[in-house]
């Protein structure tokens, strides 16, 4: 049961990682960067992180012994379970938003801190941008994601730790990129099932 259940998290972690990749998410922010830990580094932890259902200090205490997971992510500790706190909070930056649209070529579907503010009232173009295509696309989302919502909550808990409400936020979002790799990896053993 135990190797079972390791199985399941590392290909979890490979296809997080494989993800980032194809969508040529940069490992660092900038050149100058400490490289310890990275933006894919953040991005597999956190997300594990909601997919094992565990605090923030809970779950670094748990991957220092999870040295594959480690060996995986290229790092020789787990990081402080403050570091991770404070990854979570940067990814809804004026500078994320023009790589998604301008580098990238990509649907920017960054969330936004203080969705309620309006447009006339939000810094930066691109997150104005962002904004207004959410006010359009939010009715037709909406019947879908109370889908997905249930679905999520139903495979991976509906509790969220944090007390804050930007960092309830993050912690959705992460349990959904954990959410859509499971999903990924299920799909690709199914057509694997079929073809042989």
């Amino acid at each position: 049961m135990k190797n079972r259940k390791e199985n399941k998290y590392i290909k979890l972690v490979k296809q997080i990682l494989r993800n980032l990749k194809n969508l040529r998410v940069r490992k660092y922010n900038t050149k100058f960067s400490k490289k310890m830990y990275g933006n894919w580094t953040h991005i597999v932890l956190l997300a594990l992180r909601q997919k094992i259902d565990k605090s923030y200090r809970e779950f670094t205490d748990l991957l220092e012994v999870c040295t594959e997971i480690l060996n995986l992510l290229g790092i020789k500790k787990a990081p402080h379970f403050t570091t991770l706190q404070k990854a979570a909070k940067g990814y809804d930056s004026e500078k994320n938003h023009r790589i998604v649209v301008e580098d990238l070529g990509a649907e920017d579907r960054i969330r936004l801190k203080n969705k309620d503010k309006p447009v006339h009232r939000t810094k930066g173009f691109y997150r104005k941008k962002a904004k207004r295509r959410i006010k359009r696309l939010r009715a037709n989302y909406r019947s879908k994601n109370e889908t997905i919502f249930s679905v999520i909550k139903r495979i991976q808990g509906s509790m969220i730790r944090s007390r804050n409400v930007s960092m309830q936020n993050k912690e959705l979002l992460f349990k959904e990129i954990a959410y859509n790799a499971g999903r990924l990896i299920k799909n690709i053993n199914l057509f694997l099932e079929e073809f042989y």
